[in-house]
């Protein structure tokens, strides 16, 4: 079955209370989406795609996370501003990612490797806020180790979707994919079509349910 798998998530219960709260070609751990039900009714009809559904797709929202969520992956800078990424990362030397700003990053602050006028520290967990439009996340709390938090493994809920209806809704992602980079990737999961997204507050999940029918998507965010 066809899979565009492109996230990189650390898998770790958080051992700290939240305020307010993809190596490369690996799949992220799913993380609970907000809003999403944890057991969603299989489709009873034949899932609807093509242009229509594509036509509603670019009007998925994009949510901005204005209290402080949790973001797991690699922080690089090369000739600019440092750069999050929480999807995928090319293990070259040195990696290689596209990712948001990261503002209120400190080099000082966290172990990091330099090589070829490159900085980057991979598996670091930091707190803060994340502006969609702008494709910024800003630190509100002290970066730490991801090695020190544990979140919990999520199931990716039982679905019935074949291998053909699976490929026609990557199909209407694709283009999505290409143009925003808060669409991190998508494969098939259990029958269902598991899209990643750099966030979710519900209202992604809530919008491919009316598109497609509750139990045809299942939205993994990774900022939690």
């Amino acid at each position: 079955m066809r899979s565009i798998i492109v996230g990189g998530i650390a898998a770790a219960v958080l051992t700290f209370a939240l305020a307010g709260c993809a190596s490369a070609g690996s799949a992220p751990d799913a993380p609970v989406s907000p809003g999403a039900s944890d057991s969603p009714t299989a489709p009873a009809a034949p899932v609807g795609t093509g242009d229509d559904a594509r036509e509603k797709l670019a009007d998925l929202p994009m949510p901005s996370a204005t209290e402080p969520v949790l973001a797991i992956g690699t922080v690089l800078e090369q000739d600019g501003a440092p750069t999050l990424c929480v999807g995928f990362v090319a293990e070259s030397a040195p990696p290689q990612c596209a990712g948001m700003e990261l503002i209120g990053w400190d080099w000082a602050a966290f172990e990091h490797q330099d090589s070829g006028g490159v900085r980057w520290t991979q598996g670091v967990a930091i707190e803060g806020t994340y502006d969609a439009a702008a494709q910024t996340f800003t630190a509100t709390g002290e970066p730490m180790s991801a090695a020190a938090i544990q979140l919990p493994a999520i199931e990716t809920p039982q679905g019935d979707l074949d291998e053909a209806t699976v490929s026609a809704i990557q199909d209407d992602l694709e283009p999505l994919m290409l143009e925003r980079p808060d669409i991190l990737g998508s494969w098939s999961e259990n029958g269902t079509l598991v899209l990643n997204v750099t966030y979710d507050d519900g209202s992604v999940q809530a919008a491919l349910d009316d598109i497609y029918g509750t139990g045809v998507a299942f939205v993994v965010p990774a900022l939690r």
